[in-house]
């Protein structure tokens, strides 16, 4: 499973970040500015996921995901959807890193369609 997910876009950095704040929205998840102009994004309960581990369902599992924003060299804006800290094998042994996995690519399924269906996105690479 990658630990990262490029996405190139043609539009500026804050077109891009407002967007990958709304698609992240949709999928559940609060997500509030970090350093740098980075964005992170959490759903569910820590607590209540190291409680009940991977028990949790797809909402109330915790995750935790990091976007950095930045300009590649050609002057594209680049969104990074990474993992964010807290390791799922932890928070649940094998089912928490499935629902771990999951979380990641529904999250970068959500980002890629609302970068395609505004005609902006020009690539998007898993790493």
């Amino acid at each position: 499973m990658p630990e990262s997910h490029d996405f190139f876009v043609a539009t500026d950095p804050e077109t891009a970040r407002a967007q990958v704040r709304d698609a992240l929205a949709r999928e559940g998840y609060t997500v509030d500015g970090a350093e740098q102009g980075a964005l992170r994004a959490t759903r569910g309960s820590l607590g209540l996921t190291l409680l009940i581990g991977g028990m949790a369902n797809d909402r109330t599992f915790h995750t935790r995901l990091d976007v950095q924003i930045m300009i590649a060299p050609d002057g594209r804006t680049v969104a990074r959807l990474l993992r964010g800290s807290g390791k799922s094998a932890i928070k649940g042994g094998a089912l928490g890193i499935s629902r771990g996995n999951r979380a990641f690519e529904q999250a970068a399924n959500a980002i890629h369609t609302t970068f395609a269906q505004s005609g902006v996105l020009t690539e998007s690479i898993a790493g």
